[in-house]
């Protein structure tokens, strides 16, 4: 039996996402099963509404309602909206229903107050153990690390100048 690893992908650079779905997508090539859940993502329907095209293979989640930004949106619906998407991650990592789950954002989640960081190590340490698991976020999460088999940075070094 396949043993699964956690990935965590963290920075402020652009690139965890798809950097996470090429991981799924490679999943895929190779006849697993691949879940994705975004957390905090309201406005790239690109990934989005290319990898709905892909199921049953790749099956992508997201749970918020699109919203210009998160500084005009209710707290309370955007706390029910991410505790839908938490409740049903866990649900993925209890009955071992996909080979890889991507947890897109849920660092971002965490780190927000929206997610509870202790329960997500607990959910992510309980899981199958054929399951692999990528977190992505901003900000590297110390505790979610100690449970994370490999950790990427990613940074950006040159951006374009403005003339």
């Amino acid at each position: 039996m396949r043993k699964g690893n956690i990935y965590m992908y963290y920075g402020r650079g652009k690139g965890k996402t798809t950097l996470a779905i090429g991981q799924g997508m490679r999943a895929v090539s190779e006849g697993l099963s691949v879940v994705m859940v975004q957390f905090l993502d309201y406005n790239n329907n690109k990934e989005y509404s290319t990898l709905k095209r892909m199921e049953p293979e790749f099956r992508a989640f997201r749970f918020e309602k699109r919203r210009e930004s998160l500084e005009k949106a209710d707290e309370n619906e955007i706390r029910n909206e991410i505790n839908l998407a938490f409740n049903f991650s866990k649900k993925i990592m209890e009955t071992g229903e996909s080979e890889m789950l991507i947890l897109d954002g849920v660092i971002d989640a965490v780190k927000s107050g929206l997610i509870d960081e202790a329960e997500l190590f607990e959910v992510l340490e309980k899981r199958s153990s054929y399951m692999d698991i990528i977190i992505t976020g901003s900000e590297r999460s110390s505790l979610l690390a100690e449970c994370a088999d490999y950790i990427y940075s990613i940074n950006i070094e040159k951006t374009p100048t403005e003339d």
